[in-house]
Parts: C-alpha cells; structure tokens; sequence
C-alpha cells in the first residue's frame, strides 16, 4: 500500500500560507490513480470522505479512523495546536493539544507548514446530506478513549451501510499504531464487504 501524504505534511518543501490550503481534498485527487481503497486516519480520514464525495467511483473501499461527529464541526484546537507548534502558545495548552505536539514527527514534517494547514479556511466540513451519494464500502474504527471521535452517531447514520469496530481503551492519538487498528484494515481491504451496519467491541 502506498503511503500519501497530506498537503503540508512529510519531507520536502511546503507552502506556510494557509490559503494554499483551501482545498486539501483536491490537492490530493491529483496524486491517486483512478480507481483505489484507502485507509485515512483523523484529517486524512475528513480528506478521504471528501474524494468519496466528489469522486463516487473512484474510491472501492475506505478506512475511517479518528473521526466521529466532529466532521460537521470547525476543528476545535486547531489554532491552539498552531500556534503551539511554533512556539506561540500562552497559558496552560490543552490536553488535546499537548498529545499532538508529544506525537509530532519533527523530523519529517515541517512544523510551519503543518500549523499553515491548521489554519486553512475551513475544510473539508460537511453536512450529514453530503455522504448520501457515497458508494464505498466504508469501515469506521475509533478508539473509546479518543475525545475526539468517542461521539460518532450522527456520522455513522449517515454513512449507512458502514462497519464500526470501537477499540476498548485506544485513545485519539494511539489509533494509528494500535494493532486491532492496522489489523482491522487489512482484513477490511481484502475480503468483501457485507453492505450491512456491523457495529462492534473489539
């Protein structure tokens, strides 16, 4: 499987202009063949759903991971975790906050790009209408421990047909190295799908 980085993330050079930013999904459209599964995780999993939208046929089977409810919502810490990230942040931060930047890669991202795309006008951001068209086959895996994406609800009724699996104790920022997660996915990718709702404590 190929790995995809987002707009402003991994190695090389990136713009620190939040407007560069205004279309994440669409940054990425160019990058991936005509017709492809993918597995996303947080804001890669918010990408992900918009090319479901836009691109109905192109995408055959979609991991979810790290998103609930909060894809209808602004990003909550979003400038908060900006600003930490270059330094700028006064008071106490925020837990939330204070998990992404102890998970940061400094090595292969660049901490002034990745804050650019924290700042970017608002999206993807959607409304529960806008997943109707949708014709992957979806999987959605989150942590019960991720505050993140513990509410889910709204999300998963319209997303219907969908497979849920919650992952007992596996926090927001602990779902991508989390076993049950990887392992999920695979099995995920490679049998077919029952288009049914599949809901489960794993």
């Amino acid at each position: 499987m190929d790995l995809i980085n987002l707009p402003g993330h991994g190695p090389g050079s990136h713009s620190h202009s939040p407007s560069a930013y205004a279309d994440l999904a669409g940054s990425v459209a160019t990058r991936l063949p005509d017709v492809f599964d993918a597995v996303g995780f947080s804001l890669g999993s918010k990408v992900l759903l918009d090319l479901a939208i836009r691109f109905p046929g192109r995408i055959r089977r979609l991991v979810l991971g790290g998103v609930g409810d909060n894809v209808f919502a602004r990003e909550s810490v979003a400038d908060a975790a900006a600003d930490a990230l270059e330094g700028r942040y006064s008071g106490d931060v925020p837990a939330p906050v204070s998990k992404f930047i102890s998970t940061f890669d400094v090595k292969s991202n660049d901490r002034s790009a990745v804050a650019a795309v924290l700042r970017r006008p608002p999206n993807p951001l959607f409304k529960p209408d806008d997943f109707k068209n949708i014709i992957a086959s979806v999987l959605l895996v989150n942590g019960t421990e991720d505050p993140i994406a513990s509410n889910a609800e709204q999300l998963v009724s319209s997303l219907r047909p969908a497979q849920v699996i919650w992952l007992k104790g596996v926090g927001h920022f602990d779902l991508p190295a989390t076993p049950g997660f990887r392992e999920a996915a695979a099995e995920f990718l490679q049998a077919q799908v029952p288009q049914d709702d599949q809901e489960k404590i794993a």
